[in-house]
């Protein structure tokens, strides 16, 4: 064996000494979250994960990120609330996004956490149906993965 490989055999016995090779990276030791509409108020709750809100003028929206393993309140990272709109800028349904269209998720409102960790939201919507989700962005060094919460509709031609 001629001295270069035996040195580099040298040299990556003692970069790998202290790792196991089934050691879990800094990534998957993150905790995993949920974010989540908590309330839309005035709103009813329908099966499919939408909300009512019949002919209200004005509801507002209140979302939490949960720490799935301690099913405690996160309160670091920022809560972007996201609309689903077409290029017109026209508020459209969820399902819209959801497709290959050309609608997209546009960033509303961003919320900090450490500030309110259950932020709420005043909407004035006009669409008959708008979707929304929520995007949670972790804290530096928070110990906890980013997520996207499931799309939702606030609808107003439910009730009729």
């Amino acid at each position: 064996m001629s001295h270069r490989t035996l040195a580099g055999l040298a040299i990556t016995l003692i970069a790998s000494l202290g790792q196991s090779p089934n050691a879990p990276s800094a990534a998957a030791q993150r905790a995993a979250v949920q974010a989540e509409v908590e309330s839309v108020v005035p709103g009813t709750l329908t099966a499919d994960g939408d909300w009512c809100v019949g002919t209200a003028v004005e509801v507002v929206l209140t979302a939490h990120v949960i720490d799935l393993t301690s099913q405690s309140d996160v309160t670091e990272g920022t809560l972007e609330w996201q609309v689903c709109q077409s290029p017109q800028l026209v508020g459209l349904p969820k399902e819209d996004c959801e497709s290959h269209g050309s609608a997209r998720w546009a960033g509303a409102v961003i919320s900090d956490l450490s500030f309110d960790p259950t932020p709420s939201l005043r909407s004035r919507f006009v669409a008959p149906v708008l979707g929304w989700r929520l995007r949670y962005r972790a804290a530096r060094g928070s110990g906890f993965k980013s997520a996207t919460s499931e799309p939702f509709n606030t609808d107003r031609t439910c009730g009729l």
